[in-house]
């Protein structure tokens, strides 16, 4: 690439990068009239010193004379650049090779005058010549120190390559998503910033010329045995205090659970970080997302994965739409390895978004399918290919569930396009494959097929923050606490559970005792006031006497629900209702509080799938209850009767 055209394509990526802030003290003449430079543009991502041989900084003020150096943040140590081309409007400098890995000031100099422009990271790359070759418009070097990574695959999401003995790889990509990524082997870690991991780098689309792009790993002993906390539907948007309460309720959680565990933990983020709707009416957008994971300081990995509500409401296309995910998190479909498992993150949501205009800032109406695009579909072909060991867990993150129970207890297709039908052929050859989805706000963890299990998490907003807004606890749709997926991975032995943020561990159902529960709604005002403007949601009036439900959020057909009255063991069975408890934390309460006297239909209480009802003898005897899970671990509760609901509603 000839010098002119690699200088003007740093000025592009210069454009389209955040500008880096500085705090006071690290600025010179900030607040004077006379700053040497004005609106300047330093690029926040990370260079590696041995594929960008000069950097453009654009700013307005440069003049004949000026000099350019890096100030080490760490040691204070000062490097003078060489300035190649000044001009009024941007400066050029070469990048020296010998750089250290680390964060610079860059400063400029006039006289006795200077000026901290921002801040500029640079790393040390493997020291490998890379020769241009015909045809190849992208190539780079995977590596970790000083040794190359062999074996590893590197993508631009249409076609897939594999690095040589020397780590380098090559690459005839059209650089249609504007980006590469390396699917990061086993035994390894990508660079992270802001708990984001950078397995990714930009390309310019359009560019025939070749560029570069290389990727530094971090080698992880004994990565075989490690936990997965999942979480799904955050939903920050800047209202309902959602902020405040993911800071005091999923953060703590989060944290503690990294800080006592002896393993290496990793997180998944299946989608819905924000809320699209609220991007530009409340000012909280995928960048507010990134200051606050900067601010959260969590201690581990956070791969992400686009939900519907994480695209830009003024595109009017998919592509359009996915711009800002692309900016901040990298592909939207990738793949990556932790000890022997394969790892699939894939955007089932295709953003419609019909009415949108980004030339008048018209928001569209947000509407989306649950779909797989033609190139991620023919991609996720070409990764599978590349899996060696078919009889180690498969995991596919995913936002939208690839499946769901119907009012039947069966199970049906998701996706649009007949894609849900199309994954699960493409998996056949794979016997032990996870697929973890969110955006129900519900759990339901269903089995497809023998080898194919879906496990559709609940949301760690719960029900969008509102039941915490109401003082009504953290609860989602299907009744379970809001919360986490856990998994705990040894070699190829997987498993899991549920984590209800603030409860403990061994919370894994709650009872009603249904007598109560019609009691209480038949007298509360506030479930009176619900019934009174929808009279169809007299949910429990038909329910039988003496009848005990039995919630159990993480139950599959190889849980056990076991009850026993005097001994004597009693029938429990599946049914298709609501949970009571969020009828009243969300439902009523809203209507209550609601000066339209209305709810959202999206947020009110679902029928759920893990709902169990049993007859007791009587109103008053106790119940011996326990519900064993696949791996053989029991929770139990001696369930006194009466059991009150109203007390149940205190105790959220």
């Amino acid at each position: 690439m000839n010098k002119i055209l690699y200088r003007c394509l740093l000025s592009l990526l210069v454009c389209s990068l955040p500008m880096v802030g500085c705090s006071d003290d690290e600025i010179i003449n900030s607040a004077q009239a006379d700053r040497l430079i004005n609106d300047q543009l330093v690029p926040a991502t990370t260079f590696y010193t041995s594929s960008v041989k000069e950097l453009t900084i654009q700013g307005k003020g440069f003049a004949a004379g000026d000099s350019l150096s890096l100030i080490d943040t760490a040691t204070g140590e000062e490097t003078a650049l060489t300035v190649t081309t000044l001009d009024y409007a941007y400066v050029t400098f070469a990048v020296p090779q010998e750089l250290p890995t680390g964060s610079y000031r860059l400063v400029v100099r006039r006289g006795n005058a200077n000026q901290v422009l921002g801040i500029l990271r640079f790393r040390r790359s493997l020291d490998v010549q890379i020769p241009d070759r015909d045809g190849m418009t992208v190539k780079g070097v995977v590596f970790c120190g000083s040794v190359p990574v062999a074996g590893a695959v590197v993508s631009d999401g249409e076609i897939l390559t594999t690095t040589d003995d020397t780590g380098c790889y090559y690459l005839p990509s059209k650089k249609y998503h504007g980006y590469v990524f390396v699917s990061v082997p086993s035994g390894y870690e990508p660079q992270v910033e802001n708990s984001i991991p950078q397995f990714w780098g930009k390309v310019t689309p359009g560019e025939e010329a070749c560029e570069q792009v290389d990727f530094e790993l971090t080698e992880v002993p004994g990565q075989e045995n490690f936990d997965l906390l999942v979480l799904a539907d955050i939903h920050l948007a800047n209202r309902l205090g959602d902020l405040t309460q993911y800071r005091s309720i999923l953060l703590p959680e989060v944290k503690e659970y990294i800080a006592s565990s002896s393993k290496k933990v990793y997180l998944l983020n299946v989608g819905d970080m924000t809320f699209d709707l609220y991007w530009n009416s409340l000012k909280y957008d995928l960048n507010s997302y990134v200051n606050t994971l900067k601010e959260s300081a969590i201690p581990g990995l956070i791969y992400h994965v686009p939900g519907n509500h994480d695209n830009d409401e003024y595109a009017a296309d998919d592509f359009s739409a996915e711009k800002p995910y692309k900016e901040l998190f990298g592909p939207t479909y990738y793949s990556f390895n932790i000890g022997k498992v394969h790892f699939i993150m894939l955007d089932n949501t295709v953003y419609l978004n019909a009415g949108a205009d980004a030339s008048t800032k018209t928001p569209g109406d947000h509407s989306y399918n649950s779909a797989l695009t033609d190139r991620e579909l023919a991609w996720l072909k070409a990764d599978l290919e590349t899996v060696k060991d078919k009889n180690a867990p498969l995991v596919i993150g995913t936002h939208c569930q690839m499946f769901y129970y119907n009012s039947t207890f069966a199970i049906s297709p998701s996706m649009a396009y007949g894609h849900s039908t199309q994954l699960d052929e493409m998996l056949r050859e794979f016997s032990d494959v996870h697929i973890i989805s969110g955006h129900t706000h519900n759990n339901n963890m269903m089995k497809i097929r023998e080898g194919l299990m879906e496990h559709n998490t609940g949301g760690s907003c719960a029900t969008w923050w509102w039941t915490g807004y109401y003082d009504n606890g953290h609860v989602c749709k299907d009744g379970a606490p809001g919360g986490m997926g856990v998994y705990e991975f040894a070699g190829n032995d997987m498993k899991w559970y549920y984590k209800g943020y603030g409860e403990k561990r061994d919370l894994q159902f709650r009872t009603y005792d249904m007598n109560s529960v019609k009691t209480f709604f038949a007298n509360n005002s506030i479930i009176r006031n619900l019934i009174r403007y929808y009279p169809n949601r007299d949910d429990y009036a038909n329910v039988g006497s003496n009848v005990v439900y039995i919630n159990v959020w993480g139950w599959d057909p190889e849980w056990t629900v076991s009850v026993k009255e005097n001994g004597v063991e009693l029938n429990p069975t599946r049914v298709y209702m609501k949970d009571p408890l969020h009828t009243y934390a969300y439902d009523a309460t809203r209507v209550y509080k609601n000066s339209n006297n209305t709810y959202t239909d999206v947020l009110t209480s679902n029928n759920n799938y893990h709902l169990f009802a049993v007859n007791a003898s009587n109103a008053t005897s106790t119940l011996q209850i326990e519900v064993t899970d696949r791996f053989g671990n029991k929770y139990t509760e001696t369930m006194s009767r009466p059991k009150e609901f109203a007390a149940q509603i205190d105790n959220l």
